[in-house]
């Protein structure tokens, strides 16, 4: 706080020192209030910020000295500055050791010395007057934040249970096949989605889906992305040609619905298409990392096609392409996001996939065991999503 702010209160009954030092400080710029009755220099202080009191003391007035006490218990922040006639060394070290901040001797014969103290204890005062707005402000700004808090986690609470409805149950049969789903999120919200869409009697669509980013925009982005999918299908399935729909056609189709809304987000997503007819996988790949690991004649290995789709909104001009994959009964399928590769142990990208085909393996393709073998849920928190779709076939025929 600058001088030119700065309040200081004289109290003083002897009208020609009251008149000098007011009268020398208003020159200087300060605030100035000069009070006769000593009385009422409490009642002041506890209504006004006040720099710094400049108190003629007497001694032998004992309400004087009940009146200095009180001011020094109840404005304890406040500097006090006596003007006294000083009688011995003795009680200038009282006044201090009550509290008094500085004492000086009447008759002024120089106010040097005292301006020097005034300038440092109003400085100390403005300081502390500062750092009482600032933990002010901070409070109420922490109330803010702290309500703001409330609200998100009221809103991440209701974004997580639309997220959890509209995906499908975790666990279900259709058309003979055995559907499994397992979630662990990096934050409250998801970017990792999955589905999985009954067409008919033979068909099932399904995808695995990584938005960009974390969180509650990515989180609205994988609702989008199902309403796309389910809206594509609905017009495909509406136009009753079989064999119409595929992943590649309809993984192009939300790239472009993606680049035109212009969010500024992309996905990866494995789309696959099972068809019970003819035994067979019909996939698309757009940007999706790893690959789907399948478990077929006493084998576990990745589906080929890595790299053959770009992730999605991202590129207007992007390809993506229909690739195929005879299956056999009992065959086992099972799909992961990235964030898997997050909590093994490798530093590179082959070496991990090469644990999770292992690991996989050793447990029997099971979704539970894998799980279980990698101890993803005892994990307090994982760096990334992770998002495990395991499909298999045992009825399937």
């Amino acid at each position: 706080m600058e001088p030119d702010v700065s309040q200081i209160l004289i109290v003083a009954s002897d009208l020609d020192l009251k008149h000098k030092i007011t009268q020398h400080y208003a020159e200087r710029n300060y605030h100035v209030t000069a009070i006769n009755d000593p009385l009422h220099a409490l009642d002041f202080l506890t209504n006004a910020v006040v720099n710094l009191v400049l108190f003629q003391y007497n001694p032998q007035e004992p309400t004087l000295t009940a009146l200095l006490q009180d001011m020094l218990d109840k404005c304890a922040e406040v500097p006090l500055i006596v003007l006294t006639h000083i009688d011995c060394a003795a009680s200038i070290t009282n006044m201090l050791r009550l509290g008094v901040t500085d004492v000086f001797n009447l008759p002024l014969d120089s106010m040097l010395e005292l301006d020097q103290s005034v300038v440092r204890h109003v400085k100390r005062s403005s300081l502390f007057y500062e750092n009482l707005q600032y933990r002010h402000a901070l409070e109420v700004a922490n109330q803010k934040v702290n309500k703001n808090l409330v609200e998100l986690q009221q809103d991440q609470i209701a974004g997580r249970l639309i997220q959890q409805r509209m995906m499908p149950p975790e666990e279900c049969n259709i058309n003979g096949l055995s559907m499994h789903r397992y979630m662990k999120s990096s934050l409250y919200l998801s970017g990792d989605f999955i589905d999985y869409i009954r067409l008919d009697e033979d068909r099932v669509l399904f995808y695995l889906a990584d938005v960009s980013g974390h969180g509650a925009s990515s989180a609205f982005l994988s609702v989008l992305l199902k309403n796309i999918t389910n809206r594509l299908t609905r017009e495909y399935l509406e136009s009753d040609v079989h064999g119409l729909i595929s992943p590649a056609k309809v993984v192009a189709q939300i790239n472009r619905e993606l680049l035109d809304f212009d969010i500024g987000k992309h996905i990866t997503v494995f789309m696959g298409l099972l068809d019970r007819s003819n035994h067979e996988l019909i996939y698309c790949v757009g940007g999706h990392l790893p690959m789907p690991l399948l478990s077929q004649n006493h084998e576990v290995s990745y589906l080929s096609g890595l790299g053959s789709g770009l992730p999605v909104g991202l590129f207007d001009d992007a390809q993506y392409t229909d690739l195929t994959q005879q299956l056999e009964a009992g065959f086992k399928l099972m799909l992961s996001s990235d964030g898997i590769f997050e909590i093994l142990p490798f530093d590179q990208i082959a070496d991990k996939e090469e644990q999770l085909r292992t690991v996989l393996k050793r447990c029997g393709s099971s979704l539970e065991g894998l799980v279980d073998a990698l101890s993803i849920d005892s994990l307090e928190a994982v760096p990334d999503d992770i998002a495990l779709l395991s499909i298999c076939g045992d009825a399937y025929a």
